[in-house]
């Protein structure tokens, strides 16, 4: 199937400020009808020394908070390795493609399913501060 780009389309979410427990999801990202290219973002804040994931969570997976990762029985398609806390700013934001501790990267795009989600979730602890995630996309239509 050939796919031509669409809407551009931009999320913006991550962990709160206050912070979050261990393993509790949060949306960053939302597709529609149409899948959804991600082809660039960043992200910022989290703790020092604690590490956080992304992943494409299906339509009814709750990411609000109050859900906790618990295994591969949720659906979820992890994204990349981890992302580090306290390394990134406003004005020196991380590429999630690009895990700096394990000085790794992931593909330089991801494609989003339709009406799936991107979640994210501190893995090494609980996150005492906000971790702030914006990803860049384009609808492919067919």
């Amino acid at each position: 199937m050939q796919y031509t780009y669409g809407k551009v389309r931009l999320g913006k979410g991550g962990i709160p400020v206050g912070g979050s427990d261990n393993n509790k999801a949060w949306p960053v990202f939302q597709a529609g009808e149409n899948p959804v290219q991600i082809i660039s973002g960043s992200y910022r804040s989290g703790d020092a020394s604690e590490f956080y994931k992304l992943a494409i969570a299906p339509p009814d997976f709750v990411a609000n908070g109050t859900v906790t990762i618990a295994g591969g029985s949720q659906g979820l398609t992890i994204l990349n390795k981890s992302l580090s806390g306290g390394l990134h700013t406003a004005t020196d934001p991380g590429d999630p493609f690009v895990d700096v501790v394990m000085k790794t990267s992931s593909t330089k795009s991801w494609i989003i399913p339709p009406w799936h989600q991107v979640i994210v979730w501190p893995f090494s602890a609980a996150s005492t501060n906000d971790f702030f995630v914006s990803l860049l996309g384009l609808d492919l239509v067919a």
